[in-house]
């Protein structure tokens, strides 16, 4: 039988040998690397013709010269995915931030390049992804987060020495579909306002709108942190309302540090607020002892527990058709919100403050502002809506 494998001349030490196997009718690369437990094994390169395997080697030496742990070559990015998850991940966000990241990383990201090597990955992939997820009419939000996540997880990988360099980095995230939708006109918000004031949870709307706040963070709101009187009335964002994996409602800290905030309130919203106090006393004298109020929160139903999330985006959407405004959802009323303060010229780093964004200027914006912690650049925004109408009977 003819010898399977053809030797060839053995290259310098640590450079790796260099066969040809005839039966596969290709040329073989060799390289020893050294594991942390002090065994060594074989890493194996493939090539049709000798030169285009000694270059393969070549560059897998750099990468162990450069401290890549060039043994874990057939992780994929599927595997580094779940690896971060069980390292990588932050661990100080709620259930809801790691279920989007689950959301994105394993719905999306995954079946795209789950199959690629870490080591093979290039940028072209990740823009194919992107590209693909935006010929699906996915949003340019959606389309920046897989970015900004699949940017993570690797630069997980380089931190690790799993990868020598992050390819995500020279990517730009597409477009995507255009989002005029999200964004509303002051008149457009005056006539949801409008409608707004004759429904039972129009106050919770009201505030949602004109201080951007997630539909969690107003849900959250305790009475504890609302000043109504004095100079400068204003809110303190403190808590949100989150639905546990049992199903129950409980209160945790915003979404992030950054997300604690408190904001200088507009007419409009102290008019809210004052109206909404006397329609929760007045529920509560009609409920007597089944008020269960147990988180004093502001926004409850009619026997004083928290509100079901489902209920509200119902509510938001009825009111959102009847003003005419027919794909207006809760989490919308965020960029509706920021739209409003940039057409009126605030300036971004203020809108970042009253929206409570986490970003690479938050940082310096909560250090630039030391001596007035009590956010008010959205003031002169909201004035442009006027008060609030008064709701008959409040």
């Amino acid at each position: 039988m003819a010898q399977r494998v053809q030797r060839t001349r053995r290259r310098e030490n640590g450079q790796g040998a260099i066969s040809y196997d005839a039966h596969a009718g290709c040329w073989i690369g060799l390289l020893d690397v050294a594991r942390d437990e002090g065994r060594r094994v074989r890493t194996k390169v493939r090539g049709r013709t000798r030169a285009e395997v000694r270059d393969k080697l070549d560059a897998l030496r750099v990468q162990r010269e450069a401290g890549i742990d060039i043994g874990a070559r057939t992780l994929t990015v599927g595997q580094l995915i779940d690896l971060w998850f069980e390292r990588g991940a932050p661990v100080d966000v709620t259930e809801n931030t790691i279920y989007n990241y689950q959301k994105i990383l394993l719905g999306h990201v995954a079946p795209a390049i789950g199959e690629v090597r870490v080591s093979e990955l290039k940028a072209s992939d990740v823009e194919k992804m992107l590209d693909d997820m935006a010929g699906r009419g996915m949003s340019a939000s959606s389309l920046r987060h897989a970015l900004n996540l699949t940017r993570r997880v690797l630069k997980f990988a380089v931190r690790r020495d799993l990868a020598m360099r992050n390819v995500a980095d020279a990517v730009l995230t597409p477009r995507g579909p255009k989002a005029e939708r999200y964004g509303l006109s002051v008149k457009q918000a005056k006539r949801l306002l409008e409608v707004a004031a004759s429904d039972r949870l129009g106050n919770l709307l009201t505030l949602s709108l004109l201080l951007g706040l997630r539909p969690g963070e107003a849900a959250g709101l305790t009475w504890e942190h609302v000043k109504t009187k004095g100079k400068r009335p204003s809110i303190t964002v403190a808590t949100s309302l989150r639905r546990t994996p049992l199903g129950a409602l409980v209160l945790v800290p915003p979404k992030t540090p950054t997300s604690r905030r408190t904001l200088e309130i507009p007419p409009p919203v102290v008019s809210a607020l004052k109206a909404q106090r006397r329609q929760q006393k007045t529920e509560r004298e009609i409920a007597g002892r089944a008020w269960q109020n147990t988180y004093d929160l502001v926004f409850t139903t009619e026997l004083g527990t928290p509100l079901d999330p489902s209920n509200v985006r119902r509510t938001y959407m009825r009111l959102a058709r009847s003003a005419g405004l027919e794909h207006l959802h809760p989490h919308m009323l965020r960029h509706a919100a920021a739209s409003l303060l940039s057409a009126a010229g605030v300036p971004i780093e203020d809108i970042a403050d009253t929206l409570g964004h986490r970003s690479v200027n938050v940082t310096a914006e909560i250090y630039r502002h030391p001596i007035a912690p009590i956010r008010s650049g959205h003031m002169a925004a909201m004035h442009q809506l006027a008060t609030r109408p008064e709701r008959s009977g409040s």
